[in-house]
């Protein structure tokens, strides 16, 4: 995930925490929260053949990871 963001290969500085949500459909949360003003760092994008993911940070600049897990196809 470092060469995704890039800025998580750098040096901490103090405390940092990832957030892992699941979400139903990612492309839509994404819109919604962009409309209430969150900055989406990275995605959605396809993270494996089972998994999207989109990545922003809340205000504190924790990672927040929005996970829409994929049906798979037989």
């Amino acid at each position: 995930m470092a060469g995704v963001l890039g800025e998580l290969g750098d040096e901490a500085a103090g405390h940092r925490s990832l957030v892992v949500l699941r979400v139903d459909a990612l492309n839509a949360y994404c819109e919604e929260i962009t409309l209430r003003g969150a900055r989406i760092l990275h995605g959605p994008a396809p993270m494996t053949d089972r998994m999207r993911v989109a990545h922003l940070k809340d205000p504190e600049g924790n990672l927040v990871e929005l996970q829409e897990w994929l049906l798979l196809r037989t």
